[in-house]
């Protein structure tokens, strides 16, 4: 028994060693991967996610709650569950893999294009394409065919998922088929013709009505005739409007098809709304021609020639179906449309109407036109046309709209203006990125007599009226912003035409999503109950969602040092499993961490960064740093970054971190007038509080930025020597120049940028020059001595790249070092994946090179010397 003791004491230790960790290398990137949720089952017992990989195949998996049973799906990015028994998954280019929990059998049913089951679960419907013919395919939910139809160009479930319509050619003939799946398949031919294809089919909301379109072309003179066809199913009736037979119709005009066609069915059935296209546009702006620049233009030339005065752009019209009339609703003078929620009145505008504005959303006029009398009247006067600024009710009755700090509540019935926020001693409008703008609207209330709206900490519940208004959540006095959250997606609003329909909300229970100065997570608003969370703490958590039909939320958690997880949480028994914790590698190597730090800059303001130390740090040494500016960076204290080679911006934490560097993040406050100086002072003030705690050396410090990032680092190299190597990516670098540019994505000048958003100078070059020249990297360019990597892409028009350019040439001027990259083909970040290993790569040289003096890159020296 001793002999037997002794053996255990001394091979113990053995056992119980820990291996020691391993550094990541750039051999070791390819074992990463990104984790992102798919799909929730409706119960909750079923759940799909992905990993993507930079070098390997992504892979979709299915998993139950309780992580005992996983299914792979190779190659594939999304799937859908059928109740709790199936999932099914499109393999792209070969087909759909369909899955059976119950039994773990798999079938494939190869050419399939497209799927969808029917809400009752009883039908798997497939488009397949095979031969070079389109059919679509019914089938039981075993995948075996019950019915098939050939030639099927588009099908359309209804809202209420067990009917669909398909567009069929068979030939010259063209049929739209209408199938119905109960208990049994029922198949009715609605109309059938020869003249053109039927395309564009939308429902009714409620499923009782459709429409679609049969498109033509003149075979002799190749214009386009589109018919307008809406079928009610009560009254088993077709009826269909041909623009030839309708004396009001414009004969400069036709019905627009695809996705212009804008086709949709009012909610009661009355009304079918349609797009109006020029048959000829105008040649005013062929290539050909010479350009004209008025100087009273209101628009400048680039804006003109790409939506010719409006004219490509599909014009809203209604038309009356059962009174077979029709009426035009949008023009080229006031082309853009919103609809009231009830679909009777409609808001036109132009929001190039007013004298030329230097904004991204300029003030224009708003106009209202009762659609049943056709009359218009002014509405709005010189009111924004920033489209976060009008909330549509969707009850119908009321429009929200923002104006000189406060909502005001417009009611179509009465036509009366009220401001339900005068009371309120809370701002509601944001400065925070150089553009003031209102915090929104978060919902209406279920009862159509309520607002929701958000300041910058809370929820304020306000009659429509305004006699009352209501805190429902409290978050200043926490340091917690809350906001609506809606299962599955981010959007407190629906598409409306050219605005925005508000969604109903039930305000007495609340979804909320809640940031605190560290924390972060999801609560739980019940107005009896009180508030609990889902999920709070110091990680970084976000993506939930929740099953349909139970108490079952999934969300994904990370930290700097945590990889990514998704957690099942069942709140009726609080608990919680983790359904998949991405990259295990990750505990075999070391890795970092995420610290926050506190600095003051000199207007003595107190600001936030992120120190992310370096893998094996050793507190008996002092390393380099990494600075990495934009704007404010502190929500990614709690983020996980995967190591990779294949970065768009060339610029990777966990990279920095494995190679032995600090990194750190720190947030800017900018006062109006100097975005220049303002970056170099809370950057050095940052980077001072760093070095005062020791950490670094003081003399192997880089610096680096992005796009802002990259007009920052240009700027504030010109300011200290504090930086031992700076890398720029696409920024600005000469204002004046700039500020008399185009931005060709918008055609518009870039004047707005510096006036009223991002660059913050708010005065004209004309009227603050000095200003200008005072915060611009060129004009500067002399004070560099910090040797600068320039990189651009070469069909960048965000920021031109005749902007790195400049700098380029007054540094080369002036004598300093520095290289440029121009990647041929990539645009403001870079896309191309041998571009973005090579920009990587170059750029860890760079401060390499300059921050740790061991490496001799000849390209370096070939360029600097």
């Amino acid at each position: 028994m001793a002999l037997y003791i002794f053996f255990w004491l001394v091979t113990c230790p053995v056992f119980g060693q820990v291996q020691p960790k391993a550094p990541v290398t750039e051999a070791d990137y390819h074992l990463w991967g990104t984790l992102y949720f798919d799909k929730i089952s409706d119960l909750g017992n079923w759940a799909s996610y992905r990993m993507d990989y930079d070098e390997h195949p992504d892979t979709l998996f299915v998993r139950n709650a309780v992580a005992t049973i996983t299914y792979k799906f190779p190659e594939s990015a999304t799937g859908t569950f059928n109740k709790e028994s199936q999932f099914a998954s499109l393999v792209p280019g070969k087909g759909l893999e369909l899955l059976n929990m119950e039994t773990a059998s798999r079938k494939f049913i190869p050419s399939v294009t497209s799927f969808s089951f029917t809400t009752n679960g009883k039908f798997l419907i497939t488009q397949n394409r095979s031969a070079s013919v389109n059919w679509l395919g019914i089938r039981d939910t075993n995948g075996k065919m019950l019915d098939s139809i050939v030639g099927v160009s588009s099908y359309k479930l209804n809202p209420e998922g067990d009917a669909m319509l398909c567009s069929v050619i068979d030939g010259d003939n063209n049929s739209i088929v209408l199938i119905t799946m109960h208990n049994l398949i029922a198949k009715k031919i609605i109309v059938q013709d020869n003249a053109g294809t039927f395309t564009n089919i939308v429902w009714q909301n409620n499923g009782q009505s459709f429409a679609f379109l049969q498109y033509s072309e003149n075979a002799v003179s190749g214009n386009e005739r589109n018919t307008v066809f809406y079928y009610t199913l009560k009254e088993k009736k077709m009826y269909h409007f041909e623009p030839e037979r309708a004396n009001s119709f414009p004969q400069d005009l036709r019905i627009a098809n695809g996705y212009e066609s804008r086709l949709t069915i009012s909610d009661d059935g009355t009304k079918i709304f349609f797009g109006l296209i020029k048959k000829i546009p105008t040649g005013e702006y062929a290539d050909n021609e010479v350009q004209i620049w008025n100087g009273n233009d209101k628009r400048l030339y680039p804006q003109r020639k790409e939506y010719r005065n409006w004219e490509i752009i599909a014009k809203l019209a209604a038309w009356w179906p059962r009174e077979n009339r029709f009426f035009q609703i949008a023009s080229d003078e006031k082309p853009f449309v919103v609809l009231d929620g009830k679909q009777d009145y409609a808001i036109t505008f132009n929001p190039m109407d007013r004298a030329l504005q230097y904004k991204l959303y300029p003030n224009t006029n708003f106009f209202l036109t009762e659609l049943k009398s056709g009359k218009t009247r002014l509405w709005l006067e010189n009111q924004s046309a920033d489209m976060n600024y009008l909330s549509i009710s969707p009850c119908g009755k009321y429009a929200a709209y923002f104006r000189e700090g406060n909502w005001w509540i417009y009611s179509f019935s009465a036509d009366t203006y009220t401001n339900v926020t005068k009371k309120m001693s809370v701002a509601l409008l944001s400065e925070e990125n150089g553009e003031p703008s209102a915090f929104g609207v978060a919902g209406w209330g279920l009862n159509g007599q309520t607002i929701l709206l958000r300041d910058q900490h809370d929820l304020w519940e306000i009659t429509t009226n305004g006699s009352s208004s209501k805190r429902i959540t409290f978050g200043m006095e926490k340091g917690i912003s809350y906001r609506v959250k809606r299962p599955g997606i981010d959007l407190s609003r629906k598409s409306n035409f050219d605005g925005f329909t508000g969604l109903a909300t039930d305000t007495h229970n609340l979804l909320l999503e809640a940031i605190g100065k560290e924390d972060n997570g999801y609560f739980i608003l019940d107005r009896k109950k009180g508030i609990y969370p889902i999920a709070w703490g110091t990680g970084f958590i976000s993506n939930l969602d929740k099953a349909e039909g139970s108490h079952v939320y999934v969300y994904q958690e990370e930290d700097f040092d945590r990889p990514p997880s998704l957690k099942i949480k069942n709140i009726e028994n609080d608990k919680v499993n983790i359904l998949v914790q991405s990259n295990n590698q990750h505990k075999n190597y070391l890795w970092g961490k995420a610290e926050a730090i506190h600095y003051r800059n000199s207007k003595n303001r107190k600001l936030n960064g992120v120190l992310f130390y370096p893998a094996a740090y050793n507190p008996e040494k002092k390393y380099p740093m990494v600075v990495h500016i934009y704007e404010k960076l502190f929500d990614r204290l709690h983020r996980y970054f995967n190591p990779s080679q294949f970065n768009m911006e060339g610029f990777n934490i966990a990279n920095l971190t494995a190679k032995g560097y600090f990194v750190l993040l720190p947030d800017i406050e900018y006062e109006m007038g100097n975005p220049g100086l303002s970056a170099a002072d809370c950057t050095i003030a940052a980077t001072k509080e760093v070095i005062r705690r020791g950490l670094v050396n003081s003399d192997k410090i880089g610096l680096t930025g992005h796009s802002f990032g990259g007009y920052e680092t240009n700027f504030i190299i010109t300011q200290t020597d504090l930086f031992a190597a700076a890398v720029s990516g696409a920024g600005i670098s000469d204002l004046r120049s700039h500020y008399l540019s185009i931005g060709w994505p918008l055609g518009s000048a870039e004047i707005w940028r510096y006036e009223s958003q991002q660059l913050r100078m708010k005065k004209s070059l004309f009227e603050d020059k000095d200003g200008y020249d005072r915060n611009s990297p060129v004009t500067n360019a002399d004070r560099v001595n910090t040797p600068l990597l320039l990189w651009t892409g070469e069909e960048d028009r965000q920021i031109h790249y005749y902007q790195s350019i400049a700098f380029y040439l007054a540094l080369q001027r002036c004598n300093k070092k520095e290289i440029m990259l121009v990647y041929p083909s990539d645009r403001h970040v870079i896309y191309d994946r041998s571009h973005q290993k090579d920009l990587t790569r170059r750029i860890e040289e760079w401060f390499e090179y300059y921050l740790k003096d061991t490496l001799e890159a000849q390209w370096i020296v070939n360029g600097t010397k």
